[in-house]
């Protein structure tokens, strides 16, 4: 990579002197140095540990970013990616491309159009460009990841369109649907900007996520020829390793997925399968050597506080209450099975939704008296329990902990006020770039709200306009609790179930409105997180690779843009061409089932036809669960005291209900084979690791996590378009017929 001269030109601005003088003052540091604890000795006090390990301060201002390279690259891997997610979307399973994979397959593609493109001009609408302007360089690179990660998976609201289509047969029309996939998406972008001196500029939000990526990026283009190759060769055999192994438990020997210890000591024991199975029991001393269950908590990425929080929070409900509720048979639980979140009739079958309803769309209420009420598996009530709770917790702690910092950086915003942060080192290397002004993102709010309503009236998706901005309100109200749990703990609260008893309570009887609200209210949620991924995809990308932000807001928006188009035309082809009876399962198919959309079907038509008041209403067996909405903060005010009181305990850290609550959530809903596996890799490589081999924690950890995503997703990708795709099975042994 160049390096720009360290001496500032006569008449360049303070700024520009400051981020010249970085890289002056890291050539008198050994370019490389792999007995360092620090990427920098100057970040030594910077306070975030983990992000003073990872990125280094080198920054080249004179680097070319928005390059023929980058559309080039950007509009492929965007356009690949989302066919890819598409077709997979209306597939039995899943699979989407990783952005490490995105990010490997780029730079190799990347390196060769600098080595063999032409570097003369082209004239294009009278704006000049080269073909070849340089080297190929890592702010190129990142910008390509970041236009990919803005529209790397199907757009939210592809799973309502494709649901209102297969099973209530309306199709909307072309340039509807484009506009209602469109404007769900970057809504997000419009209000994450806004959020931006809020959730992004301060240190102490640093997205722990997206370090791995950072450290990637650095391995890749780095100036130490020496460094480079023995960085690269590492995730090379980790990838590979990785490769080969996941064979053995994906396909040879599934068995090695879920090694339930106590089912095996307790062979042919009820109570044994229930409380060691992975799948459908509690998964207690249960051991996965799949890395697509030992990767669930992201162990090697997420803070150790964090995970130890939600794992806490995972064991206490899985290990403890869990199956004393199930075998003291409290709220019926042994007529379900211990750890599901179906939805069952007083038999314990599974409740037939079709049964009760007059013409696919009316409850039957005389029918469904007759028939059942609706139940649910004492873990999945409980999840419900939890999920409340937290939600209204996660405001709550947002407020307490962290309300006086974000209203001064609200304050100073709408005043015009800018908070720099100057003791930000990395900032500091960023400040001569100018800032994207907030009204750009104030004008995308408006013109995507204007077109929302457009969309909504014109397709005739049944949201009025009031339940359109009521959704919208808390979708930004969550906006903030969520940012700041994502920025430190690298997680967010699970919204889906709380926006789905809210747009039931709302629009009961109008399934699509319920369809519509979940797109444009809850998932706007997740495009914010986009942003933040996105942008940060490098982290926050202005931070940690030194990207502009008015280049960042390009690539965002433009990634953005191009994939809703994709989606939609790939849909089209999947609906037209592979019909409706096989899609909806009419007609067997092994290569396709939209079960998603039959999942979004599925939420219409028990929160939209049935609503809340049919399962959570004043007789029913729940009605407790609206507790919990009280619980959450108070359990957070009451932790809050004592931190105020005692504030050496660190009891953001070390006792975060929001977090510990949030880790409650994650079971039923996933299996618990996930669990305890991931927790011992968090102790080993997050805690033991970091503390006691710092030099080693900071050149190989995320490495390490890069490989094994890497290596893990390559060999899904393989299995699914050879062994899924022929109907090919491994031939049956003892190793892959245990389901425990």
């Amino acid at each position: 990579m160049a390096v720009a001269d360290a001496s500032s030109e006569k008449g360049s601005s303070p700024a520009e002197a400051i981020a010249q003088s970085s890289i002056s003052e890291l050539r008198s540091v050994s370019e490389e140095d792999d007995t360092a604890e620090f990427s920098d000795p100057r970040l030594r006090t910077y306070p975030v540990l983990l992000v003073a390990k990872t990125v280094d301060l080198r920054n080249n201002p004179n680097e070319p970013i928005l390059t023929f390279r980058f559309w080039v690259l950007s509009t492929f891997w965007v356009i690949v990616g989302d066919a890819v997610s598409t077709i997979y979307y209306f597939k039995p399973y899943s699979s989407t491309l990783s952005s490490y994979i995105v990010q490997l397959l780029s730079w190799a593609m990347g390196d060769f159009m600098a080595r063999t493109l032409p570097s003369k001009k082209v004239v294009v609408c009278n704006k000049s460009f080269s073909l070849n302007p340089g080297p190929w360089n890592a702010k190129e690179h990142a910008l390509i990841i970041v236009a990919y990660w803005g529209s790397s998976r199907t757009a939210f609201g592809l799973g309502p369109l494709s649901a209102l289509e297969l099973y209530f047969d309306r199709k909307v029309s072309p340039g509807y649907g484009i506009l209602f996939l469109l404007t769900s998406q970057l809504m997000g972008y419009g209000c994450a900007g806004l959020f931006r001196d809020i959730l992004v500029r301060p240190p102490k939000f640093y997205y722990p996520g997206v370090l791995p990526n950072v450290a990637l990026f650095n391995a890749m283009h780095s100036t130490s020829l020496v460094t480079h190759n023995k960085y690269l060769k590492f995730f090379a055999y980790v990838s590979c390793i990785t490769f080969c192994w996941q064979w053995i438990p994906g396909v040879i020997c599934p068995m090695l997925s879920s090694l339930a210890l106590l089912c095996y000591m307790a062979q042919n024991s009820w109570t044994g399968f229930n409380l060691g199975s992975g799948y459908s029991g509690f998964g207690v001393l249960n051991v996965s050597l799949d890395w697509n269950y030992a990767g669930f908590f992201r162990p090697l990425v997420t803070p150790l506080w964090s995970n130890v929080s939600q794992m806490a929070g995972a064991l206490i409900v899985c290990w403890a209450l869990y199956p004393i509720m199930f075998f003291a048979n409290v709220l019926g639980s042994q007529r379900f099975p211990a750890m599901s979140s179906g939805t069952f009739d007083k038999s314990g079958a599974d409740y037939n939704i079709s049964r009760v309803l007059s013409g696919g769309q009316t409850l039957n209420k005389t029918v469904m008296e007759a028939y059942s009420d609706l139940y649910w598996s004492g873990s999945y009530v409980m999840y419900f329990f939890w999920g409340f709770a937290c939600s209204t917790a996660a405001i709550a702690f947002a407020i307490l902990w962290h309300g006086k910092d974000a209203l001064r950086a609200a304050i100073n915003t709408f005043t015009g006020v800018r908070s720099d942060y100057e003791d930000d080192p990395y900032l500091r290397l960023m400040s001569s770039a100018a800032r994207v002004p907030h009204w750009w993102y104030v004008c995308l709010l408006i013109v995507c709200t204007c077109l929302s309503l457009v969309c909504l009236y014109g397709a005739d998706l049944g949201l009025p306009w009031w339940g359109f901005f009521v959704i919208s309100a808390m979708s930004t109200i969550f906006t903030f609790p969520n940012g700041v749990l994502f920025g430190i703990a690298n997680m967010q609260v699970d919204l889906s179930f709380l926006s789905e008893i809210v747009a039931g309570a709302l629009f009961r009887g109008n399934p699509s409105a319920v369809l519509a609200s979940l797109t444009l209210g809850l998932y706007v949620v997740s495009q914010v997180f986009r942003f933040f991924l996105a942008a940060p995809h490098v982290n926050r990308g202005v931070k940690y690779m030194k990207i502009p932000e008015k280049e960042m807001f390009c690539a965002q928006i433009y990634g953005t843009l191009v994939g809703p188009f994709v989606n939609y035309a790939v849909m089209r082809l999947v609906i037209d061409r592979i019909g409706k009876a096989v899609l909806i399962g009419a007609r067997h198919s092994n290569s396709w089932l939209a079960l998603k959309s039959k999942n979004y079907y599925s939420i219409s038509v028990l929160w939209g036809v049935l609503g809340p008041q049919a399962i959570l209403s004043p007789h029913s067996q729940y009605r407790w669960i609206y507790w919990s909405f009280l619980l959450g903060p108070a359990v957070v005010v009451i932790v809050y005291a004592a931190h105020r009181l005692r504030p050496k305990w660190q009891l953001e850290t070390r006792c975060n209900p929001v977090v510990i609550m949030q880790g409650a959530t994650w079971f039923p809903v996933f299996q618990t084979a996930n669990l305890f596996t991931s927790f011992v890799l968090s102790l080993v490589f997050m805690g033991y690791m970091l503390r006691y081999r710092p030099v080693w924690f900071r050149k190989y950890n995320y490495l390490l996590a890069c490989g094994l995503d890497t290596g893990a997703q390559m060999t899904q990708t393989v299995i699914m378009f050879t062994l899924n795709l022929a109907n090919a099975v491994f031939p049956r042994w003892w190793g892959n017929n245990v389901r425990v």
